[in-house]
């Protein structure tokens, strides 16, 4: 059994942002590259691509844009504003990780078995789509 609290950005019914796309927008940032970073996290570029364009029409920002020192036409590099979404996204989630260390802390003795998903397994274990 595992305890684990899913952080999601939404506007009324509709999804913004969440815990896959944030790993999207960190990889590209790693990566330099949309395409690669659908790649390596085993998506198509297609898929990728639309989840964030959604993302940038529900904020009514630009998340990615062209990095123009790199001489290359599909080389990307994560906007001020996208940046700043990640570290405000990855500052929540660590209190919420804070916040469910001491949940387990004083939890009842027949959960004592119960364990905390780290941040990294999280995506493998929830069934949420991105």
């Amino acid at each position: 059994m595992n305890l684990s609290l899913k952080l999601f950005l939404e506007d009324k019914d509709s999804y913004i942002f969440g815990p896959g796309r944030a790993e999207l927008l960190r990889s590209v940032a790693e990566m330099g590259s949309l395409h690669k970073a659908a790649q390596k996290l085993g998506m198509s570029y297609r898929w990728a691509w639309g989840r964030l364009r959604d993302a940038e029409e529900a904020l009514g920002i630009k998340l990615l844009s062209q990095d123009k020192t790199a001489g290359k036409g599909n080389v990307k590099a994560l906007t001020p504003e996208a940046r700043e979404l990640l570290a405000w996204f990855n500052a929540i989630q660590e209190d919420l990780d804070a916040v469910l260390e001491k949940m387990l802390a004083v939890q009842p003795p027949f959960l004592q078995s119960m364990r905390r998903v780290p941040a990294h397994d999280r995506k493998k274990s929830r069934n949420v789509p991105d």
